[in-house]
């Protein structure tokens, strides 16, 4: 089964990771990197530019979700580069993340096939140092409950595997909640039929 599909996603941990090879003296440097969105990557991807700005080649792929990526060959032979390493992180079903490739010539041309050999061997051996994450979907809602109520709210959380986050209390109880993505629908409509009776949504997103 897709994860893509599920409540969970697989991503790289918020620590970067980095890693070296070398082949026929071309100097291969990876780094990756956790981003929530292109803007994100965009700029990491910029910072790593200007700082290897003597660098041969600064090739990427990020892949923020499964449908959207984006990867660049930088200057190297057309699909040799970017899209190898995109391929890893496709293969990985890794999302929020940019890997970069940093090439530094070293004198021996590897020809396309060994360029693409040589990317995804980086990208590669990249994921192999860094701890990869499973996150889950959540849906956000503000609810608000009578203390009549309040039992009948927190058997459904329980049901639902809710979380609990900021709780306010006044003649009723205010809760910050977030609901796994697949379970929302089946919790509004419980939360609905409560609407004017105990229990109010303040608001979702």
């Amino acid at each position: 089964m897709d994860r893509e599909n599920q409540d969970t996603y697989l991503t790289v941990s918020s620590k970067p990771a980095s890693t070296e090879i070398k082949v026929k003296g071309s100097k291969f440097i990876g780094h990756v990197f956790h981003v929530l969105n292109k803007n994100q990557a965009e700029a990491v991807y910029n910072n790593i530019r200007h700082k290897y700005h003597d660098a041969t080649h600064n090739c990427f792929a990020y892949r923020i979700s499964a449908d959207e990526f984006r990867y660049s060959d930088d200057g190297e032979p057309s699909g040799s580069a970017g899209k190898p390493i995109y391929h890893i992180l496709e293969k990985t079903v890794l999302v929020q993340t940019i890997i970069i490739v940093t090439r530094y010539y070293g004198g021996t041309k590897l020809g396309i096939g060994g360029l693409k050999r040589a990317y995804a061997e980086a990208a590669d051996e990249l994921l192999n140092k860094t701890k990869i994450e499973m996150k889950t979907v959540y849906k956000t809602m503000t609810i608000e409950t009578s203390y009549d109520t309040l039992s009948h709210l927190l058997e459904i959380l329980n049901k639902v595997q809710g979380i609990i986050g900021k709780t306010e209390y006044s003649d009723k109880i205010t809760y910050c909640v977030q609901i796994p993505l697949s379970k929302s629908g089946y919790f509004l409509n419980e939360m609905k039929a409560f609407t004017g009776r105990g229990i109010n949504i303040v608001d979702e997103h």
